[in-house]
């Protein structure tokens, strides 16, 4: 069976297949082949300005006429329909063209303030096409995301200090210098430390967090490999929301509860550190 790759230069097509043979399309009047053409996923960083996801979409012949495309949303999709706007008015390669240009409108207060969504669409059909063959569908990952400044990344060895305690007026983290890395997107950060120093020593787990446009959103965790009766978890603050300066890495104040689930009686108290950047 052969394996196409469909090439557009200028006005010829030159189809390269692993049999080495080569066909050249009359792009005027030959077969009409449609497909995705810049790929099968992108990620997309969504400020709070909102920002356009493109999917553009190849045909090997030019028209006259404008030509519709249609897309529909693939079942497998996460992201809410309230996080995404399709541009009806971008779904068509103009005429005289070989490309059209599907825009995604991502809307910056519907997608969740940590993770990623994805929607995934399907390339149904392109008016006049004989057949869709290559890529046929498309998945945009969205997450939030307010761009760092004055060279700041919020990445590297940082000194960590309890502010304040924990269950047992302990400190719940291990106090000592860590190394904050990146998480899945450009936005999470995460290290490794060590629960509860007072009374052990213990593996390490990923306390992890995102900065999302001023805000310190830190992640729940289930198990942080000790605990009370069982794994004790920590998680955000929804009392004491965290903040930072995105032009300034130098230090980092986090606020987040230990013992969510109060196994240990203590009454999942408020917990604070300080990252001071080495």
């Amino acid at each position: 069976m052969k394996k196409f790759i469909y090439l557009l230069i200028a006005s010829a097509l030159f189809v390269s297949s692993c049999e080495e043979d080569v066909v050249i399309y009359d792009t005027a009047n030959g077969q009409a082949i449609a497909q995705i053409i810049n790929g099968a996923e992108q990620t997309l960083p969504v400020p709070d300005t909102g920002d356009t996801a493109i999917i553009e979409v190849g045909v090997t012949t030019v028209s006259d006429v404008d030509r519709t495309i249609s897309v529909s949303v693939d079942p497998s999709s996460t992201a809410d329909p309230s996080e995404y706007d399709i541009d009806q008015a971008s779904l068509v390669i103009p005429a005289g063209s070989f490309v059209g240009e599907i825009r995604v409108n991502a809307n910056f207060n519907a997608i969740p303030e940590t993770g990623l969504t994805s929607l995934v669409l399907n390339l149904d059909n392109v008016q006049g096409a004989d057949n869709l063959e290559g890529v046929l569908s498309h998945k945009i990952n969205f997450f939030r995301f307010c761009p760092f400044t004055n060279g700041a990344n919020f990445l590297g060895e940082y000194q960590l200090e309890t502010q304040v305690l924990g269950i047992f007026n302990t400190p719940t983290l291990t106090d000592g210098v860590v190394n904050i890395t990146q998480g899945a997107t450009v936005a999470d950060r995460q290290f490794t430390v060590a629960a509860y120093p007072a009374f052990g020593a213990f593996t390490p787990f990923t306390f992890s967090f995102s900065l999302i446009c001023g805000e310190v959103v830190v992640s729940a965790v289930d198990n942080i490999n000790v605990g009370c009766g069982g794994a004790n978890a920590v998680g955000p603050s929804s009392v004491n929301v965290s903040t930072y300066n995105s032009g300034d890495d130098s230090e980092l104040i986090i606020n987040f509860v230990d013992d969510t689930r109060d196994q240990c009686g203590w009454g999942a108290p408020e917990v604070q550190i300080k990252l001071t950047k080495l």
